[in-house]
């Protein structure tokens, strides 16, 4: 363009104004979804410890705010729209069985045609945008009369782009915010409690390796071990005494022996008592080796 044209004293004005009104429109509506992907993006996978999730959350808002929207239209394509078939893996938890760990996962799943033609759609989003914010004046020479009229029939039709884009994002984030209300609202009731602290599923089936009772049995014994075994009796005082609640019957068991058998962690062994006269039963944990092959036996 002639820069003779950015001087020109005689230029539309009126159609200057409603050319400037319509592209800031569509910038302000850019940046809309610009700040509604960031938001998508740094928190629809969130996972670690209790006392690493805010780190993370934070860490990851800090990154998404740095940004451009064709590296944030790029992590949505490739980490959060999904094929309806595909099979995701949850990320690693930590080797330590005994630590709690915590994953929020949210994706968008789409069929085969549905995830291609998104995917170019946001790739043309991401083209409108820098069309719009680096090369509008030399597209179109805003200083004459037609020069404004093909821009604002232009604008009119990114704007419609730009709004769908945005209207279909906003119900994405409308579904995390949705499913992390529900989650919230699930941690705070027993069953949660339940799940998390003592292994037991809302369908009533244990997590035995997770659970609270076997816990409290590993507890007692490396208070009251003796030559490698712990007497039954002298665990179950001590659970009852320092975690009442454990109890077998939480667990659908009738006896603690029963929870030694069901939950397939401990060996144990009945041993005679000659002094008192009665059987006593002893019990520890199973050694690697055993564990390892109970898994493998048929």
């Amino acid at each position: 363009m002639a820069l003779q044209a950015f001087l020109a004293p005689d230029s539309p004005l009126e159609l200057q104004r409603d050319v400037q009104r319509k592209l800031g429109r569509c910038l302000l509506r850019l940046q809309q979804y610009e700040i509604l992907l960031k938001a998508l993006v740094a928190y629809s996978d969130i996972a670690g410890s209790p006392a690493e999730l805010q780190a993370v959350r934070d860490a990851q808002v800090a990154s998404a705010q740095k940004k451009t929207l064709g590296t944030l239209v790029g992590m949505l394509t490739e980490r959060h729209l999904a094929l309806a078939d595909e099979c995701e893996s949850a990320k690693e938890p930590p080797q330590d069985d005994s630590a709690l760990w915590f994953q929020f996962r949210f994706r968008v799943q789409l069929d085969a045609s549905q995830h291609h033609a998104t995917t170019v759609a946001l790739k043309e989003l991401v083209d409108l945008r820098n069309e719009l914010v680096h090369h509008f004046l030399q597209r179109f020479n805003v200083w004459e009369y037609e020069g404004c009229i093909d821009a604002d029939a232009y604008l009119d039709a990114s704007y419609e782009t730009i709004d769908g884009h945005y209207l279909t994002l906003r119900g994405w984030v409308q579904g995390m915010e949705e499913a992390r209300s529900f989650m919230a609202s699930f941690m705070k009731t027993a069953t949660f409690e339940d799940l998390l602290v003592n292994g037991i599923a809302p369908d009533g089936s244990v997590d035995w390796p997770a659970s609270g009772v076997v816990r409290c049995l590993h507890a007692a014994e490396s208070r009251f071990m003796v030559d490698g075994w712990t007497l039954l009796n002298t665990a179950t005082s001590w659970i009852r005494a320092e975690y009442p609640d454990q109890r077998p019957q939480r667990y659908g068991c009738g006896s603690w022996r029963q929870v030694i058998h069901e939950s397939q962690q401990f060996e144990i062994r009945r041993v005679e008592n000659k002094e008192q006269g009665c059987g006593e039963v002893w019990y520890r944990s199973l050694r690697e080796e055993t564990r390892m092959h109970r898994k493998i036996s048929p």
